[in-house]
């Protein structure tokens, strides 16, 4: 199979390539063709609102949002050696479409070459993404590995870092790459990484104008081996290069010219013994903060200072063979990450470089906007994929029966709060929010799971004082309005191959 796979693309390269140049040079010697398909089918209620009904008076918003959709994200890599020891590989990516409407449209794209940094368009397709475009070269100096180029990095569901797929249903299936030169060392007990990149560029032959730059350095150290308790340390560095006049402070208008610069130090401890697992984490802000400056005390951009935000996660688990039932795995999760309720000369909140912390079914598919639907996005806008200015704790169990060792069912419960002073928003009120989700994955093959589930959100205290009149501009609308549940049910298949 592999061989016919091989003889195929090879095949249709030289008609693309005429004559003998891409045979002779063996420029795809080694060629290996991988990818994977997920599809994600989402029915919900309320999400964006939390309001079935309108007013007792027939009168404001008409709300009752509802969402019945499907989409398929496909992704394609191709590896091969561009000589013996300088490999290659690029990623392509669709996943524009929903089920029903439109196919996507083969106009060639004016944007199609791109500086480090910039969208990553193809040109070929409107839509269709080159994720990855990177070249690797082995043991530089005899020890080191060096990628150059648009890549993936990090883990899905990190709280810091993490470019990539978004592999955890976060709904419209998005995925971030960073365009970066990194630097692998390791022997049999440690690893250290370093990355120097760029996530925000300027065009190509266009000096940098409205639009900042902004550049991402990193540098991880971590253990390995099979010891029973490993420690990583990393080090992240952001810098948004503002474009006013060089050292203008930034004014309610305008973010002046002195640069952004935000580091993230962050320290993680993982054990395991018998059963039972745990892990924690801590990170913590320090650098100065120079957005837009403003008064208010609940805008994260609000000093204009220094940056002394931090976050902490904790998880515990086990892991328990029951002979007649099967495998049962209890587990417990708390994250806090500090806010901002004063103005002081300092921001407080924990700002991360790129983060993808998502719990819940819910809360974490609807973390962000995509398509207009976050959670809350209709007035109270709390949705979020990172700690910053959050409590959030967790408990639930995981079960895999001993007659049917494909399936694994989970049940868990989230609760949700701000941890600093919300503002007249929500009425100085900090409960978001709880929700409970069932959810079970059927392990086809190696390659094939399938995913299904069904969750319900219950807005809290924070959440009903700002729909029922207690974001005083919006008092004459929402006043005498009900406050509802969000309801999801979801179906995904992932296949790789």
């Amino acid at each position: 199979m592999q061989t016919k796979k091989l003889l195929g693309t090879t095949l249709a390269l030289s008609m693309f390539f005429p004559g003998s140049t891409v045979m002779g040079a063996e420029l795809f010697k080694n060629m290996k063709f991988s990818g994977q398909i997920d599809l994600q089918a989402t029915s919900a209620h309320n999400v964006t609102d939390f309001t079935t009904q309108q007013k007792s008076d027939a009168t404001g918003p008409t709300n009752n949002d509802r969402i019945g959709d499907a989409q398929t994200r496909i992704m394609l890599s191709l590896d091969w050696d561009l000589l013996d020891d300088v490999h290659a590989k690029a990623t392509v990516r669709k996943n524009d479409r929903n089920y029903g409407t439109a196919t996507g449209n083969a106009n060639t794209n004016a944007n199609s070459q791109n500086l480090i940094g910039t969208a990553g368009n193809t040109g070929a397709l409107d839509n269709t993404y080159l994720d990855q475009a990177y070249f690797k070269i082995d043991k530089i100096g005899g020890h080191v590995d060096a990628t150059f180029g648009r890549q993936f990095y990090g883990e899905s569901g990190d709280m810091v870092v993490y470019y990539g797929p978004s592999d955890k249903a976060l709904y419209g299936l998005p995925t971030t790459s960073i365009d970066a030169v990194r630097a692998d060392w390791s022997n049999d007990k440690f690893g250290v990484i370093g990355l120097v990149g760029k996530t925000t560029g300027h065009s190509v032959g266009v000096a940098p104008a409205l639009v900042p730059d902004v550049d991402v350095r990193g540098i991880v150290a971590a253990c390995k081996g099979d010891a029973p308790v490993h420690l990583g340390v990393s080090l992240w560095n952001q810098v948004t290069h503002n474009t006013g006049a060089v050292g203008v402070p930034p004014t309610v208008l305008a973010a002046g010219g002195k640069n952004d610069n935000l580091w993230v130090a962050d320290v993680k401890a993982k054990a395991s013994m018998g059963m039972g697992w745990a892990n924690a984490e801590f990170a913590k802000n320090f650098g100065e903060n120079r957005g837009l400056f403003t008064t208010d005390p609940n805008n994260s951009a609000a000093n204009n200072a220094h940056y002394t935000g931090w976050a902490m996660q904790f998880n515990v688990g086990a892991k328990l063979d029951l002979a007649s039932l099967g495998a049962v795995a209890p587990w417990g999760h708390f994250g806090y990450g500090s806010g901002d309720g004063s103005v002081d000369g300092t921001n407080h909140t924990f700002t991360a470089i790129n983060p993808d912390y998502r719990p819940g079914s819910i809360y974490g598919r609807f973390a962000v906007a995509a398509g207009g639907a976050s959670l809350g996005s209709a007035g109270t806008g709390f949705a979020s994929n990172s700690l910053s200015n959050r409590k959030i704790w967790g408990v639930g169990v995981k079960t895999t029966p001993s007659m049917m060792n494909k399936l694994t069912a989970g049940l868990a419960f989230w609760d949700y709060s701000v941890t600093a002073d919300p503002g007249p928003v929500f009425g100085g009120n900090k409960h978001l929010g709880s929700e409970a989700d069932l959810d079970l994955t059927w392990a086809h093959s190696e390659n094939v799971s399938l995913g299904a589930g069904v969750g319900q959100f219950w807005p809290g205290g924070a959440v009903k004082e700002a729909i029922q009149s207690g974001n005083v501009a919006n008092a004459s609308n929402n006043s005498g309005q009900g406050v509802n549940p969000a309801k999801l049910a979801y179906f995904d298949v992932r296949v790789k191959f």
